[in-house]
């Protein structure tokens, strides 16, 4: 069996080929996770600006719904 001689150029070529595309998908895979990082971080950043205004609103809609409590009382004590 007798293995074939391939020419050292024309391998040294396709293993330079070959570590630019490792190269490229290193750095896509890289640059897409940073992305993807950085729109995860946005995302959750906006749900917790909903969320707080959300809880804002209801802590004065219980203020509210104590003062109102408050008069409720004071009109049934007067009765």
């Amino acid at each position: 069996m007798e293995t074939p001689v391939t020419n050292p150029i024309e391998m040294g070529k396709s293993i330079a080929d070959l570590g630019f595309v490792i190269m490229a998908a290193a750095g896509y895979l890289v640059y897409s996770a940073i992305i993807i990082f950085f729109f995860v971080k946005w995302f959750v950043r906006m749900v917790d600006a909903i969320t707080e205004r959300y809880q804002q609103a209801i802590n004065e809609m219980l203020q509210l719904v104590k003062e109102l409590h408050g008069m409720i009382k004071t009109i049934y004590d007067k009765l």
